[in-house]
């Protein structure tokens, strides 16, 4: 087996085997979903002995990527010396998950394999798993980011970020209705002879109304993102040069958001296009080219830290996690192909949410606790270092607002059993008097 030879057992991965791992899984979700998009476009092709066997060599690598993705992670866990409780337990939760994603894969491909056919439940259940991952592990992130904002002295990279997350959030709300209204609308039973159905827009249709509002959210998403990007690679703005550094950004907004207009809006229609499979796959590229240059940012970060630093192993997973976001996530599976072409890529969108949110949120708790590494990013002034020693020190406060918090709830709960006497300080009193000793703290070490 190839992967065998290139990654012969799991402790001995780095980061670059890791690196030809990913750029593994981008070329195979870059087929799966290209091939998805203009599914209806090539039925035969699709249920011939061909296509069934790229699906089936795309399903192998699928099992086999993931496998040693978790297994990646589960060796970065290890390293980690603080307990990251709230990682831990995802990473389990999201484990079973994709083990269950691909026993479901299997299943399928062995329903067309001896029947030539398969269930739509199949597909039912892939995208709740995926985007409930998806839903879960962003709101967690948005949920830290959030509380790292009100202790951050209101830092505003680290308020996009919040509020980007918040809109990713909705997006995979909207996302996983728009996919089961589709699904709904299918075949219970695809059988081969089937063709792959993109409903048309209109303004009037439930489904239409529902894309609509994912639209906007991931149009808003992506433009918080590419504001928060765009500061995150400012520092290479002279290595590159104003004019390349902002046509590249440029290109990447107009690119991505040009796919609201021309196929939700119904300014540019496929079925009346001759050029119309040419045209679909050139737009759809607008998601790969966004994953790169988002990735491309948390990579910055990443360079601005000592190489056998696992604060660089979190932020590295955190843009690989970006990359494979927007490639996975752009992809569709509920045109119910044959093979269901798009079904690998839905089911590596959930993974990919919580490469974002382990490499993330471990890089706060990391900062947050180790004092060394926050004053040596303190002698930066980029706005890579920024961002981290905001959300790391933002996360060192609020685990000391909770520990206060336990202890002082212990001890006024004791004093009233004793004497009778309530505590005069209450829980926004004990937060905000220990906000203005950290100040103090702060103040003075300036």
């Amino acid at each position: 087996m190839i992967f065998s030879k290139i990654f012969p057992t799991v402790s001995k991965f780095d980061n670059k085997k890791f690196l030809i791992l990913i750029i593994v899984v981008i070329i195979i979700i870059m087929i799966d979903s290209q091939i998805g998009y203009v599914a209806d476009f090539i039925p035969n092709q699709l249920s011939s002995i061909w296509g069934i066997g790229i699906f089936l060599d795309v399903a192998i690598i699928f099992v086999l990527s993931q496998y040693f993705i978790l297994s990646y992670l589960k060796e970065i866990k290890k390293e980690n010396k603080p307990r990251l409780h709230h990682v831990d337990k995802m990473y389990i939760i999201v484990s079973i998950a994709q083990y269950i994603l691909a026993a479901l894969l299997v299943f399928v491909i062995l329903q067309i394999l001896t029947s030539q056919q398969y269930s739509l439940i199949t597909l039912y259940v892939s995208h709740v798993i995926s985007y409930g991952i998806w839903i879960i592990t962003l709101g967690l992130l948005a949920r830290g980011f959030l509380s790292w904002f009100r202790r951050s002295n209101q830092n505003v990279m680290i308020l996009l970020f919040t509020l980007a997350m918040i809109a990713y959030v909705l997006n995979g709300f909207s996302l996983l209705a728009n996919y089961l209204n589709i699904l709904m609308q299918q075949n219970q039973v695809v059988l081969s002879t089937d063709v792959a159905y993109f409903p048309e827009f209109s303004i009037s249709s439930f489904g239409s109304q529902i894309n609509l509002i994912n639209q906007i959210a991931s149009g808003i998403a992506y433009v918080l993102s590419w504001i928060g990007t765009v500061k995150l690679l400012y520092p290479y703005i002279q290595k590159l040069g104003k004019i390349k550094f902002w046509s590249i950004m440029s290109t990447a907004m107009i690119y991505y958001l040009v796919n609201f207009p021309l196929f939700v809006l119904g300014y540019f229609s496929p079925s009346e296009n001759i050029d119309a499979m040419t045209n679909i796959l050139i737009f759809s590229l607008g998601g790969i080219f966004t994953g790169i240059i988002f990735g491309a940012a948390f990579l910055s970060v990443a360079r601005t830290l000592n190489k056998k630093s696992i604060l660089r192993n979190h932020m590295i997973i955190a843009a690989y996690g970006f990359i494979l976001f927007y490639i996975a996530g752009s992809a569709m599976a509920a045109q119910a192909a044959y093979p269901p072409f798009g079904l690998v890529s839905v089911s590596l969108t959930g993974l990919s949410c919580y490469l974002i949110y382990s490499g993330l949120y471990s890089s706060a708790v990391i900062v947050s606790q180790d004092s060394n590494l926050r004053q040596s990013i303190k002698k930066t002034v980029t706005e890579q270092s920024k961002f981290l020693h905001s959300i790391g020190t933002a996360h060192m406060q609020h685990e000391l607002e909770s520990r206060v918090l336990t202890i002082a709830k212990k001890k006024s709960d004791l004093m009233e059993e004793e004497t009778g006497v309530e505590p005069s300080m209450t829980e926004n009193e004990i937060k905000d008097y220990i906000e203005m000793v950290t100040n103090e703290i702060h103040k003075s070490r300036l």
